[in-house]
Protein backbone atom coordinates (compact mmCIF):
# COMPACT_ATOMS: atom_id res chain seq x y z
CA UNK A 1 0.00 0.00 0.00
CA UNK A 2 1.39 3.55 -0.68
CA UNK A 3 1.86 6.31 1.95
CA UNK A 4 -0.99 8.99 2.24
CA UNK A 5 -0.25 12.09 4.01
CA UNK A 6 1.99 15.22 4.53
CA UNK A 7 3.12 18.49 4.63
CA UNK A 8 4.59 21.49 2.19
CA UNK A 9 6.84 24.46 1.31
CA UNK A 10 6.99 25.89 -2.06
CA UNK A 11 8.56 25.31 -5.34
CA UNK A 12 8.90 28.01 -8.06
CA UNK A 13 6.64 27.15 -10.56
CA UNK A 14 8.86 27.17 -13.14
CA UNK A 15 8.93 24.34 -15.45
CA UNK A 16 11.68 22.45 -16.61
CA UNK A 17 12.64 20.04 -19.19
CA UNK A 18 12.04 16.59 -19.83
CA UNK A 19 15.63 16.45 -20.66
CA UNK A 20 16.55 17.43 -17.83
CA UNK A 21 14.43 15.90 -15.48
CA UNK A 22 15.29 12.42 -17.89
CA UNK A 23 19.41 13.52 -17.28
CA UNK A 24 18.92 13.61 -13.17
CA UNK A 25 17.81 10.20 -11.19
CA UNK A 26 16.42 12.31 -8.59
CA UNK A 27 13.46 12.59 -10.15
CA UNK A 28 12.32 9.02 -10.05
CA UNK A 29 11.87 6.50 -13.37
CA UNK A 30 8.91 8.39 -14.95
CA UNK A 31 10.54 12.18 -14.83
CA UNK A 32 8.16 13.54 -16.98
CA UNK A 33 5.15 12.42 -14.59
CA UNK A 34 7.14 14.06 -11.71
CA UNK A 35 7.25 17.58 -13.34
CA UNK A 36 3.51 17.07 -13.91
CA UNK A 37 2.67 16.26 -10.63
CA UNK A 38 5.42 18.80 -9.17
CA UNK A 39 3.22 21.03 -10.84
CA UNK A 40 -0.15 20.35 -10.56
CA UNK A 41 -0.10 20.22 -6.73
CA UNK A 42 1.53 22.96 -6.24
CA UNK A 43 -0.19 25.20 -7.75
CA UNK A 44 -3.44 23.62 -5.35
CA UNK A 45 -0.92 24.11 -2.55
CA UNK A 46 -0.25 27.88 -3.65
CA UNK A 47 -3.99 28.24 -3.33
CA UNK A 48 -4.30 26.81 -0.12
CA UNK A 49 -6.33 23.66 -1.56
CA UNK A 50 -4.78 20.76 0.30
CA UNK A 51 -7.71 18.88 -0.81
CA UNK A 52 -6.82 18.65 -4.53
CA UNK A 53 -2.87 19.28 -3.82
CA UNK A 54 -3.07 15.41 -2.10
CA UNK A 55 -2.87 13.09 -5.35
CA UNK A 56 -0.32 14.66 -6.98
CA UNK A 57 1.39 16.01 -3.82
CA UNK A 58 1.66 11.65 -2.81
CA UNK A 59 2.50 10.46 -6.19
CA UNK A 60 5.62 12.61 -6.16
CA UNK A 61 6.38 11.52 -2.25
CA UNK A 62 6.16 7.93 -3.55
CA UNK A 63 7.34 7.99 -6.96
CA UNK A 64 10.12 11.07 -6.95
CA UNK A 65 10.56 11.59 -3.31
CA UNK A 66 14.15 13.06 -3.99
CA UNK A 67 13.02 15.70 -6.53
CA UNK A 68 12.93 18.60 -4.40
CA UNK A 69 12.66 19.06 -0.52
CA UNK A 70 9.35 21.45 -1.29
CA UNK A 71 7.64 17.73 -1.31
CA UNK A 72 8.54 17.56 2.63
CA UNK A 73 8.36 21.02 3.60
CA UNK A 74 4.92 21.04 1.85
CA UNK A 75 3.78 18.20 2.79
CA UNK A 76 3.91 18.66 6.56
CA UNK A 77 1.30 21.36 5.63
CA UNK A 78 -1.36 19.21 3.40
CA UNK A 79 -1.17 16.42 5.98
CA UNK A 80 -1.42 18.63 9.15
CA UNK A 81 -4.49 19.75 7.04
CA UNK A 82 -5.85 16.16 6.95
CA UNK A 83 -5.29 15.76 10.22
CA UNK A 84 -6.75 18.46 11.73
CA UNK A 85 -10.02 17.49 9.46
CA UNK A 86 -10.25 13.91 10.64
CA UNK A 87 -13.05 12.74 12.66
CA UNK A 88 -11.90 8.77 12.80
CA UNK A 89 -9.49 8.71 15.71
CA UNK A 90 -7.81 5.77 13.86
CA UNK A 91 -7.66 7.07 10.51
CA UNK A 92 -6.26 10.43 12.66
CA UNK A 93 -3.30 8.51 14.30
CA UNK A 94 -2.44 7.01 10.81
CA UNK A 95 -2.07 10.55 9.45
CA UNK A 96 -0.04 11.21 12.17
CA UNK A 97 2.65 8.39 11.43
CA UNK A 98 1.81 9.54 8.02
CA UNK A 99 3.30 13.53 8.96
CA UNK A 100 6.15 11.86 11.13
CA UNK A 101 7.15 9.56 8.32
CA UNK A 102 7.54 12.65 6.08
CA UNK A 103 9.86 14.33 8.71
CA UNK A 104 12.07 10.93 8.49
CA UNK A 105 12.09 10.74 4.94
CA UNK A 106 13.22 14.08 4.38
CA UNK A 107 16.43 13.76 6.62
CA UNK A 108 16.86 10.42 4.53
CA UNK A 109 17.13 12.66 1.23
CA UNK A 110 17.80 16.01 1.88
CA UNK A 111 19.74 15.82 5.66
CA UNK A 112 19.24 18.92 7.79
CA UNK A 113 18.90 16.62 10.41
CA UNK A 114 19.16 19.15 13.37
CA UNK A 115 16.42 21.24 12.15
CA UNK A 116 13.91 18.88 10.91
CA UNK A 117 14.19 16.75 14.45
CA UNK A 118 13.42 19.91 16.01
CA UNK A 119 10.25 20.49 14.28
CA UNK A 120 9.19 16.83 14.29
CA UNK A 121 9.42 17.35 18.30
CA UNK A 122 7.08 19.74 17.88
CA UNK A 123 4.34 18.55 15.92
CA UNK A 124 5.13 15.35 17.74
CA UNK A 125 3.84 17.37 21.08
CA UNK A 126 1.10 19.34 19.12
CA UNK A 127 -1.29 15.79 17.90
CA UNK A 128 0.73 13.56 20.73
CA UNK A 129 0.86 15.73 24.05
CA UNK A 130 0.69 12.46 26.10
CA UNK A 131 4.23 11.59 24.42
CA UNK A 132 6.39 13.89 26.02
CA UNK A 133 9.48 11.62 26.70
CA UNK A 134 9.40 10.72 22.93
CA UNK A 135 9.74 14.38 22.34
CA UNK A 136 11.78 14.86 24.25
CA UNK A 137 14.93 12.42 22.92
CA UNK A 138 14.16 13.92 19.98
CA UNK A 139 14.73 17.52 20.83
CA UNK A 140 17.91 16.11 22.59
CA UNK A 141 19.23 14.54 19.41
CA UNK A 142 18.14 17.62 17.47
CA UNK A 143 20.32 19.98 19.86
CA UNK A 144 23.11 17.82 20.24
CA UNK A 145 23.24 17.94 16.58
CA UNK A 146 22.53 21.55 16.23
CA UNK A 147 23.61 23.50 19.28
CA UNK A 148 23.57 27.20 19.06
CA UNK A 149 21.93 27.07 15.91
CA UNK A 150 18.92 25.19 16.83
CA UNK A 151 15.78 27.06 16.34
CA UNK A 152 15.06 29.31 19.09
CA UNK A 153 11.55 28.53 19.58
CA UNK A 154 12.55 24.08 19.54
CA UNK A 155 14.22 25.09 22.41
CA UNK A 156 11.33 26.42 24.06
CA UNK A 157 9.43 23.66 23.80
CA UNK A 158 12.68 21.11 24.55
CA UNK A 159 12.76 23.40 28.08
CA UNK A 160 8.83 22.37 28.69
CA UNK A 161 9.33 18.83 27.99
CA UNK A 162 12.03 18.97 30.42
CA UNK A 163 9.86 20.53 33.34
CA UNK A 164 7.18 18.36 32.45
CA UNK A 165 9.16 15.16 33.01
CA UNK A 166 10.69 16.89 36.11
CA UNK A 167 7.37 17.04 37.55
CA UNK A 168 6.52 13.29 36.51
CA UNK A 169 9.69 12.83 38.96
CA UNK A 170 11.29 11.65 35.45
CA UNK A 171 14.45 14.20 35.67
CA UNK A 172 16.50 15.47 38.23
CA UNK A 173 16.87 18.90 39.15
CA UNK A 174 20.74 18.86 38.31
CA UNK A 175 19.40 17.76 35.24
CA UNK A 176 16.73 20.48 34.59
CA UNK A 177 19.13 23.12 35.62
CA UNK A 178 22.10 21.88 33.09
CA UNK A 179 19.92 21.58 30.25
CA UNK A 180 18.00 25.57 30.76
CA UNK A 181 21.97 26.67 31.43
CA UNK A 182 22.83 24.51 27.98
CA UNK A 183 19.69 25.92 26.48
CA UNK A 184 20.32 30.10 27.61
CA UNK A 185 23.43 29.78 26.43
CA UNK A 186 22.25 29.12 23.08
CA UNK A 187 19.77 31.78 23.18
CA UNK A 188 21.60 34.51 24.51
CA UNK A 189 24.16 33.56 21.17
CA UNK A 190 21.16 33.59 18.68
CA UNK A 191 20.43 37.23 20.79
CA UNK A 192 24.17 38.64 20.49
CA UNK A 193 24.08 37.56 17.08
CA UNK A 194 20.72 38.20 15.25
CA UNK A 195 21.27 41.10 12.90
CA UNK A 196 16.97 41.08 12.31
CA UNK A 197 15.80 43.57 14.71
CA UNK A 198 11.72 41.78 14.89
CA UNK A 199 13.33 37.94 14.80
CA UNK A 200 15.65 39.24 17.43
CA UNK A 201 12.74 40.30 19.47
CA UNK A 202 11.36 37.18 19.11
CA UNK A 203 14.22 35.36 20.64
CA UNK A 204 14.21 37.96 23.63
CA UNK A 205 10.44 36.83 24.36
CA UNK A 206 11.29 32.99 23.53
CA UNK A 207 14.55 33.12 26.21
CA UNK A 208 12.20 34.95 28.97
CA UNK A 209 9.53 32.18 28.58
CA UNK A 210 12.48 29.84 29.23
CA UNK A 211 13.91 31.68 32.36
CA UNK A 212 10.09 31.60 33.62
CA UNK A 213 9.47 27.94 32.83
CA UNK A 214 12.95 27.12 34.91
CA UNK A 215 12.32 29.82 37.84
CA UNK A 216 9.07 27.67 38.22
CA UNK A 217 9.83 24.65 37.72
CA UNK A 218 10.79 23.93 41.21
CA UNK A 219 14.43 22.64 39.77
CA UNK A 220 15.86 25.52 40.37
CA UNK A 221 16.84 25.63 43.90
CA UNK A 222 20.48 26.24 45.21
CA UNK A 223 21.33 23.00 46.35
CA UNK A 224 20.83 21.85 42.85
CA UNK A 225 22.80 24.30 40.94
CA UNK A 226 25.47 23.80 43.57
CA UNK A 227 25.43 19.74 43.29
CA UNK A 228 26.04 20.71 39.52
CA UNK A 229 28.23 23.14 39.23
CA UNK A 230 30.38 23.39 42.47
CA UNK A 231 32.89 20.17 41.03
CA UNK A 232 32.58 22.44 38.03
CA UNK A 233 34.14 25.27 39.01
CA UNK A 234 36.48 23.36 41.11
CA UNK A 235 38.05 21.88 38.45
CA UNK A 236 38.79 25.46 36.41
CA UNK A 237 37.94 28.14 39.33
CA UNK A 238 39.87 30.14 36.00
CA UNK A 239 36.81 29.66 33.46
CA UNK A 240 35.03 32.69 33.90
CA UNK A 241 32.67 32.23 31.16
CA UNK A 242 31.72 29.35 34.12
CA UNK A 243 31.82 31.70 36.69
CA UNK A 244 29.29 34.08 35.17
CA UNK A 245 27.02 31.48 34.29
CA UNK A 246 27.37 29.79 38.23
CA UNK A 247 26.14 33.54 38.91
CA UNK A 248 23.15 33.95 36.73
CA UNK A 249 21.91 30.54 37.78
CA UNK A 250 22.40 31.55 41.62
CA UNK A 251 20.82 34.75 40.95
CA UNK A 252 17.98 32.75 39.73
CA UNK A 253 17.58 30.61 42.87
CA UNK A 254 15.14 33.20 44.51
CA UNK A 255 16.49 32.33 48.20
CA UNK A 256 19.40 33.56 50.47
CA UNK A 257 20.64 30.24 50.59
CA UNK A 258 21.85 31.24 46.67
CA UNK A 259 24.21 34.29 47.96
CA UNK A 260 24.88 32.47 51.29
CA UNK A 261 26.81 29.90 49.79
CA UNK A 262 30.72 29.68 48.92
CA UNK A 263 30.09 28.78 45.32
CA UNK A 264 28.55 31.71 44.82
CA UNK A 265 31.27 34.30 46.42
CA UNK A 266 33.99 32.56 44.60
CA UNK A 267 32.39 32.81 41.43
CA UNK A 268 31.86 36.48 42.02
CA UNK A 269 35.11 37.04 43.09
CA UNK A 270 36.88 34.89 40.18
CA UNK A 271 34.60 37.32 38.04
CA UNK A 272 36.12 40.29 39.53
CA UNK A 273 39.34 39.24 39.63
CA UNK A 274 39.24 39.31 35.74
CA UNK A 275 36.54 41.90 34.73
CA UNK A 276 35.97 44.84 37.28
CA UNK A 277 32.56 45.79 36.38
CA UNK A 278 29.58 47.01 38.30
CA UNK A 279 28.00 43.19 38.35
CA UNK A 280 30.81 41.41 39.21
CA UNK A 281 31.12 44.14 41.90
CA UNK A 282 27.55 44.15 42.42
CA UNK A 283 27.99 40.10 42.90
CA UNK A 284 30.48 40.38 45.42
CA UNK A 285 28.52 43.28 47.43
CA UNK A 286 25.66 41.00 47.62
CA UNK A 287 27.02 38.20 48.98
CA UNK A 288 28.68 39.74 52.15
CA UNK A 289 25.24 41.47 52.25
CA UNK A 290 23.42 38.15 52.86
CA UNK A 291 26.73 36.80 55.19
CA UNK A 292 26.04 39.59 57.38
CA UNK A 293 29.78 41.31 56.64
CA UNK A 294 28.62 45.02 56.25
CA UNK A 295 31.58 46.32 55.92
CA UNK A 296 32.92 44.53 53.00
CA UNK A 297 29.39 44.86 51.67
CA UNK A 298 29.60 48.74 52.04
CA UNK A 299 32.86 48.89 49.95
CA UNK A 300 31.76 46.79 46.77
CA UNK A 301 28.48 48.63 46.81
CA UNK A 302 30.04 51.81 46.53
CA UNK A 303 32.32 50.77 43.72
CA UNK A 304 29.34 48.72 41.46
CA UNK A 305 27.51 52.19 42.35
CA UNK A 306 30.35 54.17 40.55
CA UNK A 307 30.73 51.89 38.23
CA UNK A 308 27.15 51.23 36.61
CA UNK A 309 25.87 53.61 33.79
CA UNK A 310 22.24 52.28 34.03
CA UNK A 311 20.05 54.75 35.91
CA UNK A 312 17.37 51.93 37.00
CA UNK A 313 20.26 49.72 37.87
CA UNK A 314 22.39 52.24 39.67
CA UNK A 315 18.24 53.03 41.65
CA UNK A 316 18.37 49.50 42.90
CA UNK A 317 21.52 49.37 44.09
CA UNK A 318 21.38 52.46 46.10
CA UNK A 319 18.10 50.90 47.45
CA UNK A 320 20.03 47.83 48.51
CA UNK A 321 22.73 49.73 50.01
CA UNK A 322 19.69 51.39 52.19
CA UNK A 323 18.80 48.40 53.00
CA UNK A 324 22.40 47.38 54.57
CA UNK A 325 22.96 50.39 56.34
CA UNK A 326 19.24 49.84 57.76
CA UNK A 327 19.34 45.99 58.51
CA UNK A 328 23.34 45.76 59.45
CA UNK A 329 25.11 48.92 60.24
CA UNK A 330 22.65 50.49 61.97
CA UNK A 331 23.15 54.05 60.26
CA UNK A 332 20.34 55.50 59.58
CA UNK A 333 21.63 58.73 58.57
CA UNK A 334 23.19 56.89 55.51
CA UNK A 335 20.47 54.70 55.17
CA UNK A 336 18.07 57.40 54.49
CA UNK A 337 20.80 59.29 51.97
CA UNK A 338 20.65 55.87 49.95
CA UNK A 339 17.08 55.56 49.95
CA UNK A 340 16.70 59.65 48.28
CA UNK A 341 19.73 58.78 46.01
CA UNK A 342 17.39 55.88 44.41
CA UNK A 343 14.64 58.92 44.38
CA UNK A 344 16.65 61.29 42.80
CA UNK A 345 17.15 58.61 39.92
CA UNK A 346 13.56 57.11 40.01
CA UNK A 347 11.03 59.76 42.34
CA UNK A 348 8.54 56.50 41.79
CA UNK A 349 10.57 54.57 43.90
CA UNK A 350 7.88 53.16 46.21
CA UNK A 351 10.28 51.05 47.71
CA UNK A 352 12.57 53.44 49.04
CA UNK A 353 9.67 55.62 50.81
CA UNK A 354 9.49 52.56 52.90
CA UNK A 355 12.54 52.54 53.87
CA UNK A 356 12.58 55.64 55.16
CA UNK A 357 9.57 55.20 56.70
CA UNK A 358 11.01 52.34 58.17
CA UNK A 359 14.46 54.14 59.17
CA UNK A 360 12.27 56.68 61.04
CA UNK A 361 10.36 54.17 63.16
CA UNK A 362 13.94 52.66 63.89
CA UNK A 363 15.86 55.55 64.75
CA UNK A 364 13.88 58.90 64.73
CA UNK A 365 12.27 57.98 68.24
CA UNK A 366 15.54 59.83 70.10
CA UNK A 367 14.94 63.23 68.60
CA UNK A 368 12.01 63.84 70.94
CA UNK A 369 12.31 64.15 74.58
CA UNK A 370 8.57 64.35 75.89
CA UNK A 371 5.87 62.07 75.26
CA UNK A 372 4.44 64.40 72.54
CA UNK A 373 7.24 64.86 70.85
CA UNK A 374 8.85 61.52 70.68
CA UNK A 375 4.51 60.45 69.07
CA UNK A 376 5.12 63.17 66.94
CA UNK A 377 7.50 60.79 64.52
CA UNK A 378 4.69 58.97 63.49
CA UNK A 379 3.63 61.79 61.48
CA UNK A 380 6.80 61.47 59.57
CA UNK A 381 6.45 57.98 59.34
CA UNK A 382 3.37 57.77 57.91
CA UNK A 383 4.27 60.47 55.52
CA UNK A 384 6.40 58.22 54.05
CA UNK A 385 4.05 55.52 53.55
CA UNK A 386 1.42 57.75 52.18
CA UNK A 387 4.02 58.98 48.96
CA UNK A 388 4.46 55.20 48.45
CA UNK A 389 1.24 54.31 47.96
CA UNK A 390 1.48 57.82 46.06
CA UNK A 391 3.57 56.58 43.48
CA UNK A 392 3.04 52.73 42.31
CA UNK A 393 0.30 50.23 40.88
CA UNK A 394 2.35 47.19 42.80
CA UNK A 395 -0.94 45.67 44.85
CA UNK A 396 1.31 44.68 47.38
CA UNK A 397 3.57 47.96 48.07
CA UNK A 398 0.00 49.31 48.81
CA UNK A 399 -0.87 46.29 50.94
CA UNK A 400 2.60 46.78 52.62
CA UNK A 401 1.71 50.80 52.95
CA UNK A 402 -1.85 50.48 54.34
CA UNK A 403 -0.99 48.23 57.38
CA UNK A 404 1.92 50.51 58.11
CA UNK A 405 -0.44 53.40 57.77
CA UNK A 406 -2.61 51.77 60.23
CA UNK A 407 -0.01 50.75 62.42
CA UNK A 408 1.84 54.12 63.16
CA UNK A 409 -1.44 56.19 62.12
CA UNK A 410 -2.02 54.53 66.05
CA UNK A 411 0.58 55.85 67.18
CA UNK A 412 -0.36 59.54 66.62
CA UNK A 413 -0.19 62.27 69.80
CA UNK A 414 -4.33 63.32 71.12
CA UNK A 415 -5.14 66.81 70.83
CA UNK A 416 -4.86 67.06 74.43
CA UNK A 417 -1.73 66.28 74.48
CA UNK A 418 -0.62 68.94 71.69
CA UNK A 419 -2.74 71.66 74.01
CA UNK A 420 -0.25 72.04 76.03
CA UNK A 421 2.35 72.53 73.52
CA UNK A 422 0.05 75.11 71.27
CA UNK A 423 0.35 73.14 68.63
CA UNK A 424 -3.07 73.09 66.37
CA UNK A 425 -4.02 70.13 64.18
CA UNK A 426 -2.83 70.95 60.21
CA UNK A 427 0.66 73.29 61.39
CA UNK A 428 3.51 72.24 59.74
CA UNK A 429 6.19 71.72 62.33
CA UNK A 430 9.95 70.54 61.82
CA UNK A 431 11.49 67.30 63.55
CA UNK A 432 15.03 68.01 64.64
CA UNK A 433 17.97 66.59 65.61
CA UNK A 434 19.22 64.14 62.19
CA UNK A 435 15.87 64.11 61.04
CA UNK A 436 15.53 67.58 60.70
CA UNK A 437 12.42 67.40 58.34
CA UNK A 438 9.06 68.88 58.19
CA UNK A 439 5.37 67.21 58.66
CA UNK A 440 1.76 68.30 59.13
CA UNK A 441 0.32 68.22 62.90
CA UNK A 442 -2.54 65.13 62.71
CA UNK A 443 -4.50 64.16 65.74
CA UNK A 444 -6.14 60.93 66.95
CA UNK A 445 -9.91 61.79 66.58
Amino acid sequence: MKNKFFLPVLMTGMLMSAALFAQDNSYGDDPENCRINLSTYTEFFNQKNYKDAMPSWRWCYVNCPAATKNIYIHGTTIIEYYINEQTDSLKREAYIDTLMKVYDDRITYFDQKSLVLGRKGTSMLKYRPAGVKEAYDVFTESFTLGGNETEYYVLGFYMNTAVILYSKGEMTKEKVVELYSNISDALNYQIANEVKEDKKAKIVEGAKSVEDMFVNSGAADCAAIINLFGPKFDANPQDVDQAKKILYLLDRGNSDECKLSDLYMNAAIAVYNVEKTSNSAHSIAQSYFKRGEGDKAEKFYDEAISLETEPSKKADMYYEMGLLYYNNLNNYVKSRQCARNALAIDPNYAKAYLLIGRVYAAGARGCGETSFEKKSVNWLIVDQFVKAKSVTSDPEIIQEANELIGRYSGGFPTQEEGFWDNISEGQTVTIGCWVNESTTVRYIK
